[in-house]
């Protein structure tokens, strides 16, 4: 018997005011019971402090007294509760203004407030100090807030040039010389300078902003130096410089221009003295939080080959109402999928357009199922189709119609935008790649851009996570876990590529086809397929799926196949082919259940039934497995919304609202409990959320950690009741501590991730209690500051099953809830609630 997806329909009944979080318990201290070693470790932090100080003190007379400290944590210090912001690096002395990598603190600072910080860490107690606990009856540390800070800082070191740049000069000026780069750099700031006639009331930086200007204006004739938007304040001011074959007066414009009529644009410099003395002059002011290299768009090509033989594509019943994509990318042709066409946006002329790569995509989406069988897809064809035609066949041309990537991305986003408001599109394929490899410590612009057009429009964009060079792809995956292991140890520069790492978004990676031979692995992962996690708190790629096999043989091919621009079937391999058939499910979960489906709901839903494909899943692959497929597999869409009698899946989709938390309180499945009221059975959470994110805080971009904690009754011998945590996240290592440090909690159980999932299997039976409970709670990295007013959206995705498959959970579990509880199909629960 079938058992549809159930929404809980009044999940606001079950907020309640928040469980303040404790804070991590304790001060720590990191150097117990080892008192020489602190007292070694104190007199290094006076030495950096030292040394910090001195340059500063150096600098000062060129930029004012004022630079930027990182403050580098050892890797159990991560937690929020054991960073040195209170009785070292407090409010009143320095500025925090960002983060690198995790665990990488940067600081405003000047030589009075580090000489103060130096007087408090020297004034940090030299031996452990402990205390009997009458509560725990155990003997604990409890050092001095003093002593706990210094102990939690690795290291401190002054923001020099070699963070700020990471390119070689020379590969910079033929790098700029593309057209599609716009020839500029892009330098990002700490701070904004204000204008000239407000220096007066910037204090002790106002020396730093004056520096900053001044030292452009001496750069001489051709400089233009200009402000990129920024949409959000949680983006870094960021500025395009741009040396150009010109004898004007340098052009320095520090605020962002509005309605300004456009110039025209001088022909670029390749003349590396001058740009030596740029980069020297940035690199080396302590205004400059980073300089970089523009972004080059590239579409994630993989081999077409047309074969001879005719594809058919089924024809569209305009009366039915379809799934819709739009596909942004360089057009679809009229001659293979024209009847599947619903809009264009097509600013490109005919002889800039290249749509092969655009076609073959769209047949996926149109018939995907058909053209390659069961084996590679089961969910329904027929999907229609919104041509984004933006990307040009020639670097010459993308200059012609967009000055850089950002002009590119703002053609993007009015086409999503055209797209959502007349035809309500709203998940769309972008399979294209920028030419740079995904930081773990930097959230980059373009991600960041593509969220905000995510945010803004509501929409939902599937992004390849990028193809191998065909000369250094790896070889093929092999037959067992152990040799699995080897190829990826040995792998090199094979990470995703931006815009992957979106938050908001999904990222797909690519497996094998099924049944191509010996020589080919089913399912395992594409040797050309990168992989993840780029920025370290997500999961990236999201999901995989097949996308043509990268040694192709005779007569399969690459055993993927789609159609050409002239309607014949072709067969090709690339991520970028694997993205369309998970953005497919997405539409259609999209269209079949009524209504406005969150976009979290979505995600959810594919994350919640995503499988780790089969080469992957020894557990020693565990790691392998999330950097290559993130979530796995994703599942045919009709076992998305029904699953069988044994199982129930309940959704909750809501907000949680500043100080507040879900708990959703229920009895386990009486036919799963057993003697002493002992429950077993399978459960699995999914928790998807949308926290504000801030591209200035690096690897910790999102402000806000939404937790979900499933909980069993516990009854103490005195009567005392507490609640138990029963799942454990899906990719947490084994570890001898039920408790790990934070490093390894963000690193492999997500903390922090907006994506996380959980599960755990109870075959004999645990507790002595029917009585459970699921709460979703959050916590702020900054003492709920950043928590907004209206919230943060959520969708928790709860199953509980029977792994024999033998006791009718559905049946029992919805009876037992309906006392209680509104329940509904999510597939029509749009009638009788406004958010899905």
């Amino acid at each position: 018997m079938a058992s549809p997806v159930q929404i809980v329909l009044n999940p606001n009944n079950f907020s309640e005011d928040r469980d303040k979080p404790g804070g991590g318990g304790p001060k720590t201290d990191f150097f117990l019971d080892d008192d020489i070693g602190f007292v070694a470790h104190r007199q290094n932090v006076l030495q950096q402090l030292a040394d910090v100080t001195a340059s500063l003190q150096r600098q000062a007379p060129a930029f004012g007294p004022v630079g930027f400290v990182k403050v580098i944590l050892r890797r159990k210090a991560w937690a929020k509760s054991h960073r040195p912001l209170h009785a070292l690096f407090s409010e009143r002395r320095t500025r925090l203004v960002g983060n690198l990598d995790l665990g990488e603190l940067i600081v405003e600072a000047t030589p009075q407030a580090l000489a103060e910080i130096a007087g408090e860490v020297g004034r940090a107690e030299d031996h452990t100090q402990k205390r009997f606990n009458e509560r725990t009856r155990k003997i604990e540390a409890v050092p001095t807030p003093r002593r706990s800070e210094t102990g939690a800082i690795e290291r401190l070191e002054l923001y020099g040039a070699g963070d700020r740049r990471q390119f070689d000069l020379d590969q910079a000026v033929v790098w700029l010389s593309n057209p599609k780069t716009g020839g500029q750099y892009e330098v990002e700031l700490f701070e904004i300078p204000p204008v000239p006639a407000n220096y007066d009331i910037a204090g002790f930086r106002r020396q730093l902003f004056e520096s900053f200007t001044a030292g452009l204006q001496q750069i001489g004739t051709g400089l233009d130096v200009h402000a990129l938007p920024r949409r959000t304040g949680g983006e870094q001011p960021t500025y395009a410089v741009r040396l150009e074959q010109s004898a004007q007066p340098p052009i320095v414009r520090m605020l962002p221009s509005v309605g300004e009529r456009g110039r025209d644009i001088a022909p670029f410099d390749p003349n590396r003295d001058r740009h030596a003395r740029l980069v020297k002059f940035l690199e080396s002011h302590p205004l400059v939080k980073k300089i970089e290299l523009p972004g080059i768009v590239i579409r994630s090509d993989g081999v077409v080959r047309t074969r001879p033989q005719t594809a058919t594509i089924q024809q569209r019943d305009r009366a039915k109402a379809w799934p819709r994509v739009g596909v942004i990318d360089g057009g679809i042709s009229d001659a293979a999928l024209g009847d599947w066409v619903v809009g264009r946006w097509d600013p490109l002329a005919a002889q800039d357009m290249d749509p092969g790569h655009g076609t073959f995509i769209g047949g996926i989406l149109v018939a995907g199922s058909a053209l390659n069988g069961p084996q590679t897809s089961t969910d329904a064809d027929g999907v229609e189709l919104y041509d984004i035609a933006v990307y040009p066949n020639s670097d010459t041309a993308f200059a012609t119609y967009y000055r850089d990537l950002t002009g590119f991305l703002d053609e993007v986003e009015n086409a999503v935008a055209e797209a959502k408001a007349q035809h309500g599109v709203r998940v769309f394929n972008f399979s294209m790649n920028v030419q740079v490899l995904v930081s773990a410590g930097h959230y980059s612009k373009v991600a960041s851009r593509l969220d905000h057009i995510a945010d803004t429009h509501d929409v939902l964009i599937f992004i390849s996570a990028g193809n191998l060079n065909p000369n250094a792809g790896r070889p093929e995956w092999p037959a067992t876990p152990d040799l699995a292991l080897q190829l990826m140890a040995a792998s090199q520069n094979d990470g995703i590529q931006v815009p992957a790492e979106s938050a908001r978004n999904i990222a797909v990676g690519a497996l094998n086809p099924a049944g191509l031979g010996a020589h080919s692995v089913d399912h395992a992962p594409a040797r050309y397929s990168r992989r993840g996690p780029g920025l370290r708190a997500l999961v990236k790629p999201d999901f995989a799926f097949v996308g043509g096999s990268g040694s192709p043989t005779l007569p399969a091919g690459h055993g993927l196949y789609s159609v050409a621009p002239n309607g014949s079937l072709a067969d090709a391999c690339g991520t970028s082919y694997a993205a369309p058939f998970v953005a497919k499910q997405a539409a259609i979960l999209d269209a079949e259940i009524e209504g406005d489906v969150s976009r979290e709901t979505l995600i959810a839903l594919l994350a919640h039934h995503a499988q780790t494909p089969l080469p992957l899943s020894d557990k020693m692959l565990n790691v392998i497995a999330r950097q290559l497929c993130g979530h796995g597999m994703t599942a045919p869409v009709a076992s998305v919304l029904e699953g069988g009698d044994h199982q129930i899946t309940l959704v909750f989709a809501t907000r949680l609202e500043k100080d507040r938390q879900m708990n959703f309180r229920f009895s386990w499945p009486s036919c799963l409990v057993g003697a002493g009221d002992a429950c077993r059975g399978s459960a699995r959470l999914t928790l998807v959320s949308s926290p504000p994110l801030d591209q200035r805080f690096g690897a910790e971009f999102t402000r806000i950690n939404v937790e979900a904690a499933l909980q069993q009754e516990q009854i103490s011998r005195d009567g005392e009741v507490s609640w138990k945590g029963q799942l454990k996240p899906l990719y947490l290592p084994p570890s001898g501590t039920e408790h790990p440090y934070e490093a390894e909690r963000v690193e492999h159980g997500m903390k922090w991730s907006p994506v996380k999932t959980s599960g755990t299997t109870m075959p004999k039976g645990r507790g002595v209690s029917t009585n459970w409970r699921l709460v979703v709670s959050y916590l702020s990295r900054t003492d709920n500051d950043e928590m907004p007013e209206e919230g943060v959206p959520f969708t928790g995705i709860l199953t509980i099953s029977d792994p024999k498959k033998e006791q009718p959970v559905f049946q029992v579990m919805r009876q037992q809830l309906l006392q209680s509880v509104q329940i509904a199909d999510i597939r029509t629960a749009a009638r009788v609630v406004s958010r899905v």
